[in-house]
């Protein structure tokens, strides 16, 4: 990499850090956002979460869409809407006169910001400027969303501690909208509108797949490497979805005092993090179907610790811990091989339909545990479940095409 493009390339990473960071706050501050919404509305327990069901389910629905859309057109403007979109729902959550306008306010302007300033928006970003150092790049950015998991509840509290809610709500707004915009100023749709190649080569390794016209909506999922990605990814992040929504519960069942219960949360969170970065340092340097088959097997044998809960605390940190840490592999993973296997000219629609079905599996997991537990009256059932899904996984991780379909290919 020239300088030039070195400072540019990184920036763009750098970019899609803050920005994941941002939209982290979405959910992981909601928990912080929900106490005054409470006592303001009353609503039910169900209720006050149906926010973040709606945000996944508009995200899911609306990812194909906007997904496609970043592949046609400008990324930048794209972001820069997602960034006032965001900004602007924070602010109109503070003018909110009853609890079925916060969800119309998480639907109709948080829900879209998720997606346009999210994972989609980065994975496409980043594999037009990376091909060989891709790895490092989409790791780096999507340890955002572990950082902003720890930076923004604790900033959204201290403006609650100092204001009302509804002020708070708005100086908080414009903190996000800062952040986001900044990010998106640094966004460069492509290296070719500064005269550059991906990785500062000499030429672009993939040209000819930019060339290409992208893929049908059907040609992907058609394509059997959709669904064996959709196997692979679906069983580690529904797995770790349900397992991280009942945690809480799990602790108090084997008598964990609250802090301790939530001790485990922050070692999954931030063995998460560490993960991501992990996946920086090695993900373009080791075959993706081994990478693939390491985080299944890390996944799997942390879900197995969890089933011999009975062993103590510490044996069930270092389980969840496992989880984290191999599991979390799976989440720049995903962005990897949408990139790989379906060439950067349709990397945002095909990630944009697997977050589509993976939505189905996500939403259903968390009250699967739940009823495992309410029948059988623990939660080892499930958790044995989920380590013979992904021990199963393993064994389609060979198949997985690395490349995307030559001229001549069959969907296949």
């Amino acid at each position: 990499m020239t300088s030039g493009s070195f400072a540019i390339g990184w920036r763009q990473v750098a970019s899609g850090f803050v920005l994941l960071a941002c939209v982290a706050a979405i959910t992981t501050a909601y928990s912080v956002v929900a106490v005054p919404l409470s006592a303001e509305f009353k609503p039910s327990r169900g209720v006050l979460l149906l926010a973040m069901t709606v945000v996944s389910g508009v995200s899911a629905l609306l990812a194909p869409f906007l997904g496609t859309l970043m592949d046609k057109t400008s990324l930048r403007n794209l972001v820069m809407l997602g960034a006032g979109l965001l900004g602007a729902g924070f602010a109109t959550l503070s003018l909110v006169q009853s609890f079925s306008q916060v969800l119309i306010v998480y639907a109709v302007l948080i829900a879209p910001a998720n997606v346009l300033i999210g994972p989609v928006a980065v994975t496409v970003l980043l594999s037009r400027w990376f091909v060989n150092r891709r790895g490092t790049a989409l790791g780096i950015a999507i340890s955002g969303v572990a950082m902003g998991g720890i930076v923004f509840p604790p900033v959204i509290q201290a403006f609650l501690d100092a204001f009302p809610w509804r002020e708070a709500l708005r100086y908080f707004s414009l903190v996000i909208l800062a952040a986001t915009l900044l990010a998106a100023a640094l966004v460069v749709n492509r290296p070719a509108d500064r005269g550059l190649h991906p990785d500062g080569a000499a030429r672009d390794p993939e040209a000819a797949a930019r060339k290409a016209p992208p893929f049908s909506v059907w040609k992907i999922l058609s394509d059997p490497a959709f669904w064996l990605i959709f196997m692979m990814v679906g069983v580690v992040t529904s797995g770790m979805k349900g397992m991280v929504t009942n945690l809480a519960l799990l602790g108090k069942g084997q008598g964990f005092t609250p802090t301790a219960a939530a001790f485990l949360i922050s070692t999954y969170a931030g063995c998460g993090f560490v993960s991501k970065l992990g996946f920086a340092a090695i993900g373009d340097r080791m075959n993706l179907r081994y990478l693939a088959a390491t985080s299944l097997l890390g996944f799997a044998t942390g879900m197995l610790m969890l089933t011999q809960a009975q062993l103590g605390y510490w044996f069930v940190a270092a389980g969840v811990g496992m989880i984290g840490l191999f599991g979390g592999l799976m989440v720049p993973l995903e962005s990897m091989l949408g990139a790989r296997v379906f060439g950067t000219g349709a990397v945002g629609r095909a990630v944009g339909l697997l977050s589509m079905a993976l939505l189905f599996l996500l939403l259903s997991t968390p009250p699967l545990f739940g009823k495992i537990y309410d029948v059988t009256g623990s939660y080892s059932g499930a958790f044995y479940i989920f380590a013979g899904l992904a021990l199963a996984a393993t064994l389609i991780t060979p198949f997985v095409r690395l490349h995307a379909p030559e001229a001549g290919d069959d969907a296949a």
